[in-house]
Parts: structure tokens; C-alpha cells; sequence
């Protein structure tokens, strides 16, 4: 699977990273017009937000809404910690970095941009004997180094694939899923994804409630306004199509969605849906 090689700093004072994004600054920003889809959008600063591909960590700040917040800040410091950004402060309220040992050296790999103008990449740490700019296929060796694959080696992360991965990487990004959940690291310790959870507990911290973010982001989307979940299902658009593996079904995220009153799961594994 090939990407462009975009060389450049992390940023984070002044911004709110979690586990699956973080800013970044191009060395040369022409790089960036070689990406498929909209123009990344750069902020004052040239920073732009990276889209970590194939993971999604718990919600710091949906809506103003929190997952189980231990776990969303471990993923977030995972990320910080591994790309050696150290000495960080947060504000009180944990939704902003004040101070940080940050414009750390790193490069990323990516193809195309989001809806949102947010490059879709493999981040990394240090330097790399490449050309800025170049197009590469990702080494196996060097994919296992990346930010994305030990996230979920260590469990900080849900898997969360798109048609885009290629599929040999995603295999054995499920295979460090499969190893995280074995030795109940990070969120699988407390995972309710597939084993169900009451909706409302979802925002009663003692609860500690961890589910895949997907799911909490469509339940808090449609909770802001209504209060009868009856009609939940309903509302998770019929587009949202998804491929459950290794049978290759297609169907509607919604439909994999086991509803039974106020309780919720999915009926497929994380790391068996290819969202289309």
C-alpha cells in the first residue's frame, strides 16, 4: 500500500489531543497537495490535525461528553509518551494542553484526507532515511513501529477499519487486537462493546462504562434530543453500510446494533467490521 512521506513536528500546546489525533507540521507544505481528497486545512500555524488510520480512541470531549475518562487520557498520554513529548501540563479540566515539551521531531504516511480535511495517516516518531515527499509502500517493519500498531498492541485503542486499509495490514492489526484482549490491556479490561451496557450509564463516571467510540458517539448524537431510545436504531442513517468479516456479509451498522430496552451491544467484534 503506498503513501506519501510527509516529514515534519508534533504540536500540541494550545490543543486537545486524545489517542487517535494529533497536530502536525509539514517541512515543505506543497507536500500536502499531494494527497487525495479536499485541501488539509492548516491553522495559523500550519498545523493541521492528523487522523490516526485504523484506531479510535475513547471520546475526551464529544459534545462535551467523556467515555471512561481514565482510559481516554491513558490513550492520549500513549500517544504523547510514545511520540516523546514529555513535561506536559493539562489544564484543571483535562480538555487542553498548557505546557508541553513539544515541535518534536516525526513523519507520517498517508494517502488521502477526511471529510473533515484531516490527513489519514500512519504516524511515527523520529527521523526516516527517505525523501520528503516521496511516495512509499510501508515496510512491514516500519508499519509495526507506528503509533496506530502499537496503540492497539497495547490496548489503548479500538480497531476501527475502513475499505481504504489495505487488507494485510489490517490482519495484523487484528492480530495485536486479539493479543491486547487475551491479556486484558487498556480498555479490553473493561470492554462492554459486545457484552452490553445500560445507555444512561454511559455518562456516570463511577460506572466506568468503555465502549467502542462509534457506538457512544451515535448514542450521545442522538440522546442531545431525545430521551425516548426507542427510535434509536431508527436514526443511525441507512447508509452507513458496514462488511462483517471473514464471511464478506454486507450490512447496516444499525442492524448490528442488539437493542433490548435501555440496554445496547453490537453483535459483531470491532475488529470484524470494514466500514464502507
Amino acid at each position: 500500500m503506498s503513501f506519501t512521506l510527509i516529514k515534519g513536528t508534533f504540536h500540541v500546546i494550545g490543543y486537545s489531543p486524545d489517542g487517535d489525533s494529533i497536530r502536525f507540521k509539514a517541512n515543505n507544505p506543497e507536500n500536502w497537495s499531494k494527497l487525495i481528497g479536499i485541501p488539509p486545512l492548516l491553522n495559523e500555524l500550519n498545523h493541521v490535525q492528523i487522523r490516526l488510520i485504523g484506531i479510535d480512541s475513547l471520546e475526551t470531549h464529544f459534545r462535551e461528553c467523556k467515555q471512561s475518562l481514565k482510559s481516554a487520557l491513558s490513550a492520549a498520554d500513549f500517544l504523547l509518551e510514545y511520540l516523546e513529548i514529555d513535561q506536559v501540563k493539562w489544564h484543571e479540566e483535562n480538555n487542553l494542553i498548557i505546557k508541553a515539551n513539544d515541535n518534536i521531531e516525526g513523519f507520517i504516511l498517508a494517502k488521502k484526507t477526511d471529510q473533515h480535511g484531516r490527513p489519514l495517516g500512519f504516524v511515527f516518531k523520529g527521523k526516516i532515511d527517505m525523501k520528503d515527499g516521496d511516495i512509499v509502500f510501508l515496510p512491514i517493519d516500519l508499519f509495526f513501529k507506528s503509533v496506530n500498531y502499537q496503540s492497539l498492541l497495547e490496548g489503548e485503542s479500538y480497531p476501527t477499519y475502513y475499505r481504504g486499509l489495505a487488507p494485510t495490514l489490517r490482519r495484523k492489526m487484528t492480530v495485536a487486537v486479539n493479543h491486547a484482549r487475551k491479556q486484558k490491556k487498556g480498555i479490553w479490561k473493561f470492554d462492554s462493546t459486545n457484552k452490553g451496557f445500560h445507555a444512561w450509564d454511559l455518562f456516570d463516571e463511577e460506572k466506568n462504562i468503555v465502549i467502542l467510540p462509534k457506538l457512544f458517539r451515535r448514542l450521545v448524537s442522538y440522546l442531545e434530543t431525545n430521551q425516548d431510545l426507542e427510535g434509536f436504531k431508527n436514526s443511525v442513517v441507512k447508509s452507513e453500510k458496514v462488511l462483517i468479516l471473514p464471511a464478506q456479509n454486507k450490512k447496516l451498522f444499525r442492524d448490528i446494533i442488539i437493542q433490548e430496552d435501555t440496554i445496547f451491544k453490537l453483535s459483531e467484534l470491532p475488529e470484524d467490521i470494514v466500514y464502507l
